[in-house]
C-alpha cells in the first residue's frame, strides 16, 4: 500500500487509506447491499445501478445489477468523476458530453448514454465511490429524483459504517475497540510526518477493585460504571484524541509529544485527575488507575507489537503500585523468560531434567529425623540450573501446574516407596498449589498416586500456603477428602499469609510451619523472639503441631526446643540432599549433629 501512495496528493492518499480501512474491496457480495442497489433499478426505472468503490487504478464493484463487468479501469470510470465533489453527477447523453463522447463504455458494450451518480462518502470526508445508475438511452434527473438517489447513497454509507464497526466498537462503551487501534496504528505508519508519539495504556481499576464492583453491584453496574469512567478518561484525554477501549477495563490513546519529560507531566496530570474521587450508583469511588507508555515512531516502529510493549510497562506500573511507568526493553525479559519456562515443561519433565532433593525434619520431642519435604530442581541443558522462585511462580499460573504437581507427587511417593523397601519410615511432603486444590478430582489423583506407589496415605504430607487455602469452597473440600484418605495437612508459611484463624477450624490441618521470615531473627530481636513463642503456645492451644522453617544455627534451635516447638527444618538440621545422601545422613550425620543441642 505504502509503495502504491506514492505520487498521490495528500487528500487522495487519505482517501485511499479509508477506503482500505473497509477492507470492502473484493468482498463478497452482500444481500445487504444488493438490496439496494435493486431499489435503486426499480425506482428509476433504469436497466444497471451500481455500487462502485474507487481504488489507485480501477473501480471494483461492490453491489451490481444489469452489468456483467465485476469492475473497470479507473481510467474509464465515470464514477472517477462523481468522487470529486459532493453533488450528484448527471450525465444526460454521454455521446453528447465531451468528458465521455470517447469513453469505452460509451463507444461499447455496455453502450452507456445516461449516468448519474452520488458520491459515497464518509464522515470525515473522503468519498469511497459512488451509487450510480445507468441507462442505454439518453434522460434526464429531476432534481426530485437527484434528492432520491443522495438518499440512498446515504443508505448506501450508512451500511459501510455499520459493516466497518462490526468488530471495531467495544461493546460497552460503544468507543472504537483493540482492532481499531490496530488499523489505526497501521494507518500512522503510512500517513504520519516524522517526530515521535506516545502510545498511552490506562487500567481504571485494580483487580481486587473490579472483583469488588462485580460481587456488590453485579455485571450490569460494573459495565455501566466502566463507561463512565471511560468517558472521564476521554473528556480529560480532549476530544482532539481518540480513546480505544480495548479490553474489560483498559484504554488506550495516541499523544504527539516532542520529549519523554514533557509527556510524562501531561500523563502524570491525567493519572493524578483519574486517582481524584468520584460518586457512582451513590458510592465514593477512589481508583486505583495506572498507566503503561511508551514513546514510538510510527514509520519505524511495527503497531502490532506497540500495544504489548505498553502492557509490559503497565504490569510494571501495577507490580510497583505506581500511577506511571515507561516502557523499556528490559521488561520484557522476565516476561518472555516466564513464557518460555513454561513452553519448556513438558519436554523437559519427559527427558529428565526434573529431579527432586529432599530437606529433613527433625522432631525435636524424639530427636530423630520423622520426615522430609520434596523440593523441586529443574537443570536444563541450556538454561543451566533454574531456580523454583523462578519458574514455580510461572507455572502456578497456568494449567501446566497440574501436571508438575503430579510428576512431583508421583516422584516423591516411588522415592518413599524405595525408602521402605530398606527399612526406612518417613514422612515425605509435597507442595502442593491453589489450582491444584481447586481442581475437581485432585484428591481421587492422591489416592491412585498411593496406590500406584503401594505407599500407606499416612506417609504422605501435603503442603499448602495460608492463601491457597483461602481460596474457595472447593479447596476446604478437597482438603478434607485428602484427609479422609490418612494423608497429614500441613499449612506453610503460617503468620505471613492472611492469618485467618477461623479457616483452621475447618481443615484437617495437623502441622503449622512457622515461616523462616518469623525465625531467622529470635535469637536477635526480642519482639520476633516474643511473637513466636505465642504462636507455638497459640497452635498447641488448639491442638497441632508446630514446626519451625529456617532453622540455621544451634542458638535458635536451642530457644526453640525451649518454646516446645515439635519439629524444625533449616540448614542447622540439613540442607536439602538428594535422594541417594538420605540413608548415609541418617545413619553418621544426624548422631553428630545432635550433641550440639
Amino acid at each position: 500500500m505504502l509503495e502504491l501512495l506514492k505520487g498521490a496528493s495528500e487528500a487522495e492518499r487519505e482517501r485511499l487509506l479509508a477506503l482500505e480501512a473497509t477492507k470492502l474491496v473484493d468482498s463478497p457480495a452482500t444481500e445487504d447491499f444488493d438490496r439496494i442497489t435493486r431499489l435503486a433499478a426499480a425506482l428509476f426505472n433504469v436497466p444497471t445501478a451500481l455500487i462502485s468503490l474507487v481504488t489507485h487504478d480501477r473501480q471494483w464493484f461492490k453491489s451490481r445489477v444489469g452489468m456483467e463487468a465485476a469492475e473497470t479501469e479507473r481510467g474509464a470510470a465515470f464514477c472517477d468523476h462523481t468522487i470529486r465533489s459532493p453533488d450528484v453527477l448527471v450525465v444526460e447523453d454521454a455521446a453528447k458530453d465531451r468528458r465521455f463522447k470517447f469513453n469505452r463504455l460509451v463507444c461499447n458494450q455496455p453502450g452507456i448514454r445516461f449516468y448519474a451518480g452520488a458520491p459515497l462518502i464518509t464522515l470525515s470526508g473522503h468519498a469511497l465511490g459512488s451509487l450510480c445508475i445507468i441507462d442505454t438511452k439518453p434522460r434526464q434527473l429531476s432534481d426530485g429524483e437527484a434528492a432520491q438517489l443522495k438518499d440512498l447513497a446515504a443508505l448506501v454509507m450508512a451500511q459501510i459504517e455499520r459493516t466497518v464497526s462490526v468488530g471495531r466498537v467495544h461493546e460497552v462503551t460503544h468507543m472504537p475497540n483493540r482492532a481499531q487501534l490496530r488499523s489505526d496504528l497501521h494507518d500512522l505508519a503510512l500517513t504520519a510526518d516524522s517526530g515521535a508519539r506516545v502510545l498511552a495504556l490506562v487500567d481504571i481499576m485494580s483487580g481486587s477493585q473490579v472483583q469488588a464492583a462485580l460481587l456488590a453491584l453485579g455485571l450490569s453496574a460494573l459495565e455501566r460504571s466502566v463507561r463512565v469512567i471511560g468517558g472521564r478518561l476521554a473528556s480529560l484525554v480532549g476530544s482532539d484524541t481518540t480513546v480505544y477501549h480495548v479490553s474489560e477495563t483498559r484504554f488506550a490513546f495516541i499523544l504527539n509529544a516532542g520529549q519523554q519529560d514533557e509527556a510524562s507531566v501531561k500523563l502524570e496530570s491525567l493519572m493524578a485527575q483519574m486517582h481524584e474521587p468520584f460518586k457512582f450508583a451513590g458510592v465514593a469511588f477512589t481508583l486505583e488507575a495506572r498507566c503503561g507508555a511508551l514513546m514510538f515512531d510510527p514509520a519505524a516502529d511495527r503497531g502490532h507489537d506497540l500495544l504489548r510493549m505498553a502492557t509490559s510497562a503497565l504490569v510494571q506500573a501495577a507490580t510497583e503500585s505506581a500511577m506511571l511507568r515507561w516502557y523499556a526493553s528490559e521488561m520484557d525479559t522476565p516476561h518472555r523468560r516466564a513464557y518460555a519456562l513454561v513452553q519448556m515443561l513438558p519436554e523437559s519433565l519427559e527427558s529428565g531434567e526434573f529431579r527432586l532433593v529432599y530437606q529433613p525434619k527433625l522432631d525435636v520431642t524424639k530427636n530423630r529425623v520423622s520426615g522430609v519435604e520434596a523440593l523441586l530442581r529443574w537443570s536444563h541443558p541450556v538454561m543451566g540450573s533454574i531456580s523454583p522462585a523462578e519458574f514455580v511462580p510461572a507455572i502456578e499460573k497456568t494449567a501446566a501446574i497440574h501436571q508438575l504437581t503430579e510428576w512431583v507427587l508421583n516422584a516423591a511417593l516411588a522415592q518413599n516407596a524405595d525408602w521402605q523397601r530398606q527399612g526406612v519410615f518417613i514422612t515425605v511432603a509435597v507442595n502442593v498449589s491453589a489450582k491444584n486444590l481447586e481442581a475437581p478430582g485432585f484428591a481421587d489423583k492422591v489416592r491412585e498416586a498411593c496406590d500406584r506407589h503401594h505407599v500407606d496415605p499416612r506417609w504422605l504430607h501435603i503442603e499448602c500456603t495460608e492463601n491457597s487455602v483461602l481460596t474457595g469452597s472447593r479447596t476446604t473440600e478437597t482438603l478434607q477428602s485428602i484427609g479422609k484418605l490418612g494423608v497429614q495437612i500441613s499449612l506453610d508459611d503460617f503468620g505471613v499469609g492472611y492469618s485467618n484463624i477461623a479457616c483452621l477450624n475447618r481443615l484437617p490441618v495437623s502441622l503449622l510451619k512457622l515461616d523462616r521470615s518469623l525465625i531467622a531473627p529470635i535469637a536477635t530481636d526480642f519482639r520476633a523472639w516474643t511473637l513466636a513463642q505465642s504462636l507455638i503456645d497459640f497452635g498447641h492451644c488448639l491442638g497441632y503441631r508446630m514446626l519451625a522453617e529456617g532453622v540455621e544455627n544451634a542458638e535458635t534451635y536451642k530457644m526453640l526446643v525451649e518454646a516446645g516447638c515439635d519439629a524444625i527444618q533449616g540448614y542447622f538440621v540439613s540442607k536439602p540432599i538428594e535422594a541417594s545422601e538420605l540413608l548415609p545422613f541418617l545413619r553418621t550425620q544426624m548422631p553428630a549433629r545432635l550433641l550440639l543441642s
